[in-house]
């Protein structure tokens, strides 16, 4: 399968914040994620990077 995890990346390190993740629209500072289900959840940040042979989605706090 093709789904990720997203990981925020903090001042207290790398939280998991969704797994099964298979949309995801940067916009301005905040990111828009969905998983496999249909959860929605909104962050505050920056994608940093994207390692799409882990299936791992970084984003930053600005």
């Amino acid at each position: 399968m093709c789904e990720s995890t997203a990981y925020l990346i903090t001042d207290k390190g790398e939280q998991k914040i969704m797994e099964n993740v298979v949309y995801m629209k940067p916009e301005n500072d905040q990111v828009y994620l969905a998983d496999l289900l249909g959860e929605q959840k909104i962050v505050k940040g920056l994608v940093k990077e994207i390692r799409l042979i882990d299936h791992k989605i970084i984003i930053s706090e600005k």
